[in-house]
């Protein structure tokens, strides 16, 4: 039976020399009773203990998080692991759990100390623990780590070895391998690896220890064997820069690698080596789930399961309304938060403001059937969890069908909340644009889908849509104005952008395209209420294709769509009492060209 308690409790502070498996443990201070913070929980769980940390900052039990386990050395205590590696310090996207041992020392898997003679099983343990996070927290799937320092680093190893569980990855501190180990170890599941380890350690060599009851492989060694357990059958890379050495072993799924600290002993870090971040980074590096510290997962279910809602948030400190930004198709048909890599900074300086990815964009969960139409109901739930008292919507090109549809929702819970939606080049609800949106390609693709999707899954496009990536980035650097470039995010662009090239990603892309005709059939009766003001910024970017035409047919068609676009726009924001907002010489692009416009028109709905 699991019980949380919360005690008065000892945080070592400075940890000393640890030794490895039959050793003792040296400290070089004594232990001092205060409280454990707030965000440190400890909890029992049948006969043993575990420490959990959550995030410093901006915890929420509605939210993912990635699991990440951290095991103390020989003598050591959970308490001493939390006090000296201060993980959850680094990050917001993990929480941090600390078991604790049953004796001094961890069951390693040398089959030489006193937790295998007392038969102690620990693989089972963790195992437990990890069962017991999940049913009382939201765990991203496949986001599992563990980290060990000196003998709980010589754990880790037998984790990634022997247990069931299947980490993502795993980082050794200050341990090379014990021999009878490395002789019996069978990896099943390929496994990220970091070792950590000063060349001068005198505890567990890092040249090894050839015999005794207790006998260790050197840290060089090590690396290799396991990295050829992990089916890395590439020769190693290594590179120096000052004191420190790595020996990268990688393919094309994982990475395994060596540092070697030059001159330094048994410590868990080293100068000009923080382990805790560069842990962290390791970690992050090989996620398929790379959050950057301003974005968020969001747990949400509906009627097929649980899904995770990728939500990037700023502006946290300021009060009053807050912005929602939902983003649409570009020509390429490409959708997500990288499109806001440059007004969310801007709109970020005075509002708070939340960016909310559809399912299989960005980092939130892959979908089977995704749509804008179908994502309203979650919308929804992730505003719900949100907790704003007040927003203004803003839809980026076809998104303002995902808003409308969500303003339609009969069992809203947050509808309430609108002041107001300001849509930028949307989509045009009258038969002529809509015939025009579900012409080609979306026709094709419909056409083709029992072709098209085995073809992506196979990585026929992949390369296409490389091609794209670059066009489009060279594109937006361009209308990018002196004045903005220095607020313009561009590590998060490549970050999100780059997540196209993902099989998952180009099916969503695919799959929304072709459901894109549905949604479009739903908004042919759609009724646009003009209870909440609705402004529209309306460029001119249709002129371009109507002079690039290939017939006379062709651009009598355009120039329609284009004089029907403004027509409709002028009409929805005048009935419903917001502003039109024409912007000549435009490109569709207008979030990256003219971020001002758009800032202007949230001010005067945030004034309604």
């Amino acid at each position: 039976m699991r019980r949380k308690i919360y005690l008065f409790a000892p945080l070592l502070v400075i940890i000393g020399l640890i030794s490895g498996c039959n050793g003792s443990s040296k400290t070089t201070s004594d232990s001092v009773n205060i409280p454990l913070p707030e965000n440190i929980e400890s909890v029992n769980i049948q006969d043993r203990k575990y420490y959990i940390a959550k995030p410093e900052k901006n915890f929420s039990p509605q939210k993912s998080y990635k699991l990440l386990l951290a095991f103390h050395g020989s003598g050591q205590s959970a308490q001493d692991m939390l006090g000296l590696a201060k993980l959850e310090a680094n990050s917001n996207n993990y929480l941090v759990v600390y078991p604790q041992s049953k004796v001094e020392e961890w069951n390693e898997g040398c089959d030489c100390n006193k937790p295998h003679r007392l038969g102690i099983n620990d693989l089972g343990f963790v195992e437990n623990v990890v069962k017991d996070i999940k049913e009382n927290y939201n765990i991203i799937d496949d986001e599992l780590y563990a980290v060990g320092f000196s003998q709980g680093a010589l754990f880790t190893q037998n984790l990634m070895c022997n247990s069931q569980l299947k980490f993502k990855a795993i980082a050794s501190i200050a341990a090379p391998m014990s021999q009878q180990l490395s002789e019996s170890c069978q990896i099943d599941n390929d496994t990220n690896y970091l070792l950590v380890q000063g060349e001068a350690d005198t505890v567990l060599p890092y040249q090894g220890k050839p015999s005794g009851n207790f006998a260790l492989i050197g840290s060089e060694q090590a690396i290799d064997l396991i990295a050829k357990q992990n089916n890395i059958e590439n020769a190693p890379e290594v590179t120096q820069k000052e004191l420190i050495s790595k020996h990268t072993y990688q393919n094309e799924f994982h990475i395994n690698q060596l540092v070697a600290i030059a001159g330094a002993g048994h410590r868990w870090s080293f100068d000009g080596f923080d382990t805790s971040k560069e842990v962290l980074n390791f970690f992050d590096s090989v996620s398929t789930k790379k959050l950057e510290p301003n974005s968020s997962l969001y747990r949400v279910t509906d009627n097929n399961g649980v899904k995770d809602i990728h939500v990037r948030s700023m502006g946290l400190e300021h009060s009053g309304p807050a912005v929602i930004l939902l983003s649409g198709f570009n020509k390429n048909y490409h959708a997500d938060s990288a499109w806001f890599s440059l007004l969310q900074p801007l709109i970020a300086k005075n509002h708070r403001v939340h960016v909310i990815e559809r399912l299989g964009n960005g980092f939130s969960t892959f979908s089977d059937t995704p749509s804008y139409t179908a994502f309203a109901p979650l919308l929804d739930k992730t505003l719900t969890m949100l907790d704003e008292q007040a927003i203004v919507m803003v839809s980026f090109a076809s998104s303002n069908i995902l808003a409308q549809a969500w303003k339609d929702l009969p069992d809203s819970k947050t509808s309430s909340t609108l002041k107001g939606m300001l849509w930028i080049d949307p989509d045009i609800f009258l038969p002529h644009s809509i015939a025009h949106y579900q012409d080609w390609p979306v026709s094709l693709y419909r056409q083709i889908e029992d072709r098209l999707i085995p073809h992506l899954e196979a990585g026929g496009w992949t390369e296409r849509s490389r091609g794209k990536l670059v066009l489009e980035r060279a594109e937006h650097e361009q209308l990018i104005s002196d004045e903005y470039i220095n607020d313009m995010d561009w590590t998060y662009y490549d970050l999100i952008s780059q997540q196209r090239l993902n099989i998952d990603k180009q099916i969503t892309r695919a799959k929304e395209v072709i459901n894109y005709h549905d949604d479009l059939v739903i908004m042919k009766t759609a009724e646009i209420s003009s209870d909440t003001p609705i402004s529209i910024i309306d460029t001119d970017f249709e002129t371009a294709d109507i002079e690039n035409a290939e017939t006379s047919e062709e651009a009598a068609k355009l120039t329609k769509w284009q004089q029907e676009g403004t027509q409709w726009s002028k009409l929805i924001s005048e009935r419903s009492n917001g502003q039109y907002i024409f912007l000549d010489n435009s490109a569709h692009m207008v979030v990256f060209e003219h971020p001002k416009p758009i800032i202007d028109a949230i001010k005067a709905l945030m004034n309604e």
